[in-house]
């Protein structure tokens, strides 16, 4: 009789220590809105060469807490909410939103941002560099 309650007993408590072991750290890394060290309003210049003549564009980027709004050569803005973020490096985070363009589609887009110094940063809309290129920074202003 001793030994089935030590062995009931000895079952019992691994189940504990498996199941206490099994949870998982990470569950605070994804946080709602924007980083604050992103917000404010960027731009990136862009020249067009058009034949002899040279044209100015700029490619801007407002920040808030809740949105962050693209507006590339002029066209028609784009606007980014439900945002969750993380940082995935050293001045490098991950921002999962929605477009509002895409309308019902509930389509989830993934911002990239790498800020390289208070006032300079890339950044790319799912994995591609439509926003930025090596060459070309956004500045805060």
């Amino acid at each position: 009789m001793k030994l089935v309650k030590v062995i009931i007993a000895m079952s019992v408590a691994c189940l504990f220590a498996i199941g206490y072991q099994a949870s998982s750290a990470n569950a605070a890394t994804w946080h709602s809105g924007t980083p604050s060290a992103l917000q404010g309003k960027w731009r990136q210049k862009t020249v067009i060469k058009d034949g002899g003549s040279q044209h100015v564009s700029y490619n801007r980027v407002s920040i808030t807490k809740k949105s962050v709004e693209t507006n590339s050569f002029g066209s028609m803005p784009d606007l980014f909410t439900h945002i969750k973020w993380r940082k995935a490096g050293h001045h490098i985070y991950v921002l999962h939103a929605r477009r509002f363009i895409d309308g019902y589609q509930h389509k989830i887009h993934t911002l990239t941002i790498k800020q390289v110094s208070h006032n300079r940063m890339y950044m790319h809309l799912d994995g591609h560099t439509c926003f930025s290129s090596k060459h070309h920074l956004f500045d805060r202003y």
